[in-house]
């Protein structure tokens, strides 16, 4: 059932409509959104889309809130400790704003079926499995659901989006040179095509030599992708930083993702490695609150159908303090004599 926006949301979201229009701020009024994981990322997440006037959010958790979650969760107070995160964070996260419906789902993600995910608009992982992803991701593609998957580990955090296909609309201002003559809005209508999380994760690069590599890609996309290979390989759980045991196997499986990948075995250096290891479980609340940002302000910019939204990958680097924004395309129609990624650093 659609719901017309009312006066009193026109008032309210005023600077939101002169930004996206009306019929943008329709469509976010009208949105469901599933929200997977209730982390300090997700707190983030929640906030920025229930102020900005979806229509429903769904969250979805089935661990209990504890003490280490009061260091970087904002919407769980220390009364919560022993609740249900997501019981505990709706009741804060409807105080925002009272015109957002919040459910709380309080069932294991691996007990829901595929079908379970294609209800919503945008359905959001935050903190899952590398498993869980590829299947929820593969899940959405099929109704071409819009799909996100996110995680802070310590100092990086990074972003994935695939919305299989999705047109969207660019304004553009004419340039006039005749006097007096005001300049029209010119409205093109774009697509774009999106490869799924497990076709990226197996993308071949080429590059011989890493310092041609990083002004494409960034090594830290690599060492995203040993840490998730990681958890595969040892039933989901992150490794172990006081494990020598555990840095070796980070190790072997990085040269074996650089050999896939075909690029040199010195482009992700042990330093790196071993930083995003010793901070793997730690939830940084700054580091949350800057990719929760970006990943809330995308799934609106989807949902508002204006401007490209992010292809494929965002990663943030807390320690070097910049963001990449990396698109992979692996499908056929991909031109190969220029590379298979590309990067835009923002300091």
């Amino acid at each position: 059932m659609e719901h017309s926006i009312t006066e009193d949301e026109v008032a309210l979201y005023d600077r939101q409509i002169r930004l996206w229009g009306l019929e943008a701020q329709h469509r976010m009024r009208n949105a469901t959104i599933l929200i997977a994981g209730m982390r300090a990322l997700s707190n983030e997440v929640c906030k920025n889309i229930i102020l900005a006037g979806v229509g429903s959010i769904t969250i979805l958790e089935h661990e209990t809130v504890t003490e280490e979650d009061l260091g970087s969760q904002f919407l769980v107070r220390q009364e919560d400790i022993g609740r249900n995160r997501a019981e505990a964070a709706a009741e804060k996260a409807r105080n925002l704003n009272p015109r957002v419906k919040v459910i709380v789902d309080q069932e294991d993600i691996t007990q829901k079926p595929d079908s379970y995910f294609t209800q919503f608009n945008i359905v959001c992982l935050t903190g899952c499995s590398p498993d869980q992803m590829i299947r929820v991701d593969n899940a959405c593609r099929n109704t071409k659901t819009g799909f996100y998957a996110a995680g802070v580990n310590g100092f990086f955090g990074y972003m994935f989006c695939d919305l299989t296909h999705h047109e969207y609309r660019e304004e553009t201002q004419e340039s006039v040179t005749e006097k007096g003559k005001e300049p029209q809005t010119i409205i093109t209508h774009r697509s774009q095509d999106y490869d799924s999380l497990a076709c990226t994760l197996q993308t071949c690069w080429g590059y011989p030599k890493p310092r041609a590599l990083r002004r494409k890609v960034s090594p830290l996309l690599i060492a995203f992708q040993v840490l998730w290979l990681f958890q595969q390989a040892h039933g989901g759980r992150l490794p172990l930083s006081n494990s020598q045991e555990d840095m070796e196997a980070m190790y072997k499986l990085r040269d074996q993702r650089l050999k896939t990948a075909q690029v040199d075995s010195t482009f992700v250096e042990d330093d790196l490695i071993q930083t995003l290891v010793s901070t793997a479980s730690a939830e940084i609340a700054p580091v949350c609150a800057i990719v929760g940002g970006f990943l809330a302000q995308d799934i609106l910019k989807t949902l508002s159908g204006k401007d490209a939204p992010l292809l494929n990958y965002f990663l943030y680097n807390g320690i070097e303090g910049n963001n990449s924004f990396i698109f992979i395309l692996t499908h056929e129609a991909w031109d190969d004599k220029n590379g298979k990624a590309v990067e835009f650093t923002v300091s």
